[in-house]
């Protein structure tokens, strides 16, 4: 273990013998000092207070080199700066032979102290016969890095003690999550719930079985519940992993999951966390700085009344065109998420009102903050005679606890509400209309008739490891690769798993990376395709896929378009289908997969003979891929020939470049942005806004830029 006090040790040979000799010591030395706020157990990021504060030689004062002071109070001049995340750092200068006793301070300003004893940390083990409970240093005769120190926030420890074990084969990864948004509205139970953090090889897998357990860290900053009662809020835990599985550079995917009576939270309103397994990190060990769970702060708003309902209201028309849902053989529709995830004691039960052909749920909530999300996805409740085959009403692969939507318009992610105190709310329904629809395809967003699908997709970014960092590439000519159903019941209406099975071979015959694929339906489908990409190793029965997650990225949506929709004087349009459809091509990615925003399935168009769009308005669809990087395309309709501007903005209304400005016969066109500016320089990330004027048309789409 390194020792502070070994610096003078270590190269104070000619300071000993000056000492030795009478004569006294001279010089002065550079010394540098790092501190891990990891184990402070309050919320400190990086703009706030980090401070040494001591005595050299039993005095204070401005006795440093150049008059910087140092003393046991706010007066102390040694101000430390955050490196990133929980580090810190400080240089300053020593005279040869001075001792130094410390400790660190720990603050939200140079006034006000950390939530634990006042910022000040608890004292350290004396080293050397030297500290008396504080932190001891001893100046060498040369410039001096002192390991890093962690602020002691418990019992007595060794000044240079770790929250983690150190070992010469494994690196040890620290992970701290804060639950105070969670607990302060009643959405976790720190006294039954536990958390883990989960994440792909090679810490383990995101099941359950390989989570790293994060206990609370007992003394940390504490919240209040709606009871009043006070709870810590800070949960830690470290994982080790063996430094030959860790591949120079991967970026290691990760989230954390709260578990409550065996049902799983998992955060919704990120993306993947990440991390990198850099050579330091490899080298020295981490500590990932801390995260709220989820991003929900603890929240200063209102607190809703007891008794607020929310009326949950979803269709079924298109599940029940592809013959996957019947109310009267006894199918029925619930709410998952509002109220937890777990199967099936937080399925909430919805009532089928024939007035209106929907399904409806009016539930109250206890006392819920104002303008807290409130996730949720609509579930499928099979009758049993689904899955008994000598029923009439049999299901061939149908698995009963499968019975989630997943909607395209978020991803596959969850639906949200955002939660107000008005006493009756109602979420915002699907594409303009009053009320939602299952997986978010619309009542005339299903066909009965066989179509050829065509799916492309460019294998070239996973023959590469600057943008797949799985150990086992694909080569291509050698492995074979499938597109996948995940989580779609489109692969239930074809008969087929949902999940498990690689349902369509794609192949390469040109060998030019493009691997296509196509799939006659023999059933009835619906518009929205769902899935993964699949490819073999060479070991048997043994796939790589990318996708993976519970939030928009998770897969792939792709959508087949209809070549006609028109006014039949019912409630919806009603759409022709084409007899076969080729996808656009889309680039395998390993997480993040691009998901195509739904076809307007509401207003009147048709396909010429060439495939062109004859449009009945105007319109300007969301850019797809979206986000993007470097590229995108911009679909728009033109009903009649007319000058047509579309322009993008960044988000202080600034024009960025001018995409079209000229005049456009009718029918449906696209233009591609890459990202580049009027005057061909590259624009950073962000959002951006996509504005479309044609004489009294105007419309603007909201784009984001990941580079």
């Amino acid at each position: 273990m390194n020792n502070p006090l070994r610096s003078f040790w270590r190269s104070g040979i000619l300071a000993m013998f000056l000492v030795g000799m009478g004569l006294p010591l001279f010089g002065q030395i550079n010394v540098t000092f790092r501190a891990n706020m990891a184990t402070n157990p309050d919320t400190l990021n990086a703009g706030h207070f980090i401070q040494v504060r001591g005595a050299v030689n039993g005095q204070t004062g401005a006795i440093l080199p150049g008059g910087v002071t140092i003393s046991w109070d706010a007066a102390s001049d040694l101000v430390m700066s955050n490196d990133g995340g929980d580090y810190w750092s400080i240089t300053f200068q020593m005279d040869t032979g001075d001792t130094m006793r410390y400790k660190f301070w720990a603050g939200y300003d140079d006034q006000t102290g950390s939530f634990y004893n006042g910022g000040w940390e608890a004292d350290v083990e004396a080293t050397d016969g030297l500290g008396n409970g504080n932190r001891a240093f001893i100046a060498g005769s040369s410039d001096t890095t002192v390991a890093v120190q962690f602020y002691n926030a418990g019992n007595t420890r060794p000044q240079m003690w770790r929250p983690y074990r150190e070992s010469t084969d494994s690196v040890a990864v620290h992970f701290r999550v804060n639950m105070a948004g969670w607990i302060q509205d009643n959405s976790f139970d720190p006294v039954n719930g536990v958390l883990s953090a989960r994440g792909g090889a090679p810490l383990g897998g995101w099941d359950a079985a390989t989570a790293l357990s994060m206990p609370v860290e007992s003394n940390s900053v504490t919240i209040g519940d709606l009871s009043g009662t006070l709870h810590p809020t800070m949960y830690s835990g470290t994982f080790y992993v063996h430094r030959d599985s860790v591949a120079s550079n991967p970026e290691q995917q990760y989230k954390f999951v709260s578990v409550t009576n065996g049902s799983d939270q998992w955060e919704d309103n990120v993306a993947n966390r990440t991390f990198t397994f850099s050579p330091s990190v490899i080298a020295n060990d981490t500590t990932l700085g801390w995260a709220f769970f989820d991003n929900k702060e603890p929240s200063a708003a209102v607190l809703c009344a007891d008794g607020t309902t929310i009326t949950f209201r979803v269709s079924t028309e298109a599940l029940e065109g592809m013959d996957l849902f019947d109310r009267g053989v006894g199918d029925k529709i619930y709410v998952i998420g509002a109220k937890g995830w777990g199967l099936p004691d937080d399925l909430l039960e919805m009532t089928f009102i024939p007035a209106l052909q929907e399904w409806t749920l009016i539930e109250p909530f206890p006392p819920t903050f104002q303008n807290s999300n409130i996730p949720y996805k609509y579930f499928i409740g099979w009758d049993s005679s689904r899955v008994d085959s000598t029923s009439p009403n049999f299901i061939p692969e149908l698995i009963l606890d499968n019975g989630w939507e997943e909607p395209a318009t978020t991803g596959g992610g969850n639906r949200g509400h955002i939660f107000q105190c008005d006493p009756t709310q109602i979420p915002p329904g699907d594409f303009g209309f009053d009320r939602q629809f299952f997986a978010a395809v619309p009542a005339n967003a299903y066909f009965t008739d066989p179509i050829t699908l065509t799916w492309s997709i460019d294998m070239r970014p996973a023959t590469d490891p600057n943008t797949n960092s799985n150990a086992e590439l694909f080569r291509m000519g050698t492995d074979s690769a499938w597109i996948r159903f995940d989580g779609s019941l489109f692969a239930v209406s074809q008969g087929w798993p949902v999940g498990s099975e690689n349902n369509i071979l794609l192949e390469d015959p040109d060998q030019d990376g493009i691997y296509t694929g196509s799939y006659t339906t023999t059933a009835a489908g619906w518009y929205q395709m769902a899935f993964i990409v699949a490819y073999s190793t060479d070991v048997p029965n043994s796939y790589v896929t990318n996708g993976g997650g519970f939030e928009a990225g998770r897969r792939y949506y792709q959508f087949v378009r209809p070549t006609r929709l028109f006014d039949n004087g019912g409630q919806f349009l009603q759409a022709e289908w084409p007899t076969s459809y080729n996808f656009p091509t889309i680039e395998w990615v390993e997480n993040n997969l691009p998901f195509e925003t739904p076809p307007d399935m509401t207003t009147p168009l048709a396909i010429d003979g060439n495939g062109n769009v004859i449009a009945e308005q105007f319109e300007l669809d969301q850019n797809y891929p979206n986000p993007f990087n470097p590229e995108t395309t911009v679909r728009y309709q033109v009903p009649k020939a007319s000058d047509v501007k579309i322009t993008v903005f960044n988000v202080i209304g600034q024009q960025v470049r001018v995409l079209v400005n000229e005049s456009k016969l009718a029918g449906s066109h696209n233009v591609m942005w890459n990202g580049l500016d009027d005057h061909g320089k590259q624009v950073s990330s962000g959002i951006y806004f996509l504005q479309m004027k044609a004489g009294d048309f105007t419309k603007v789409r909201k784009m984001s830029l990941i580079r």
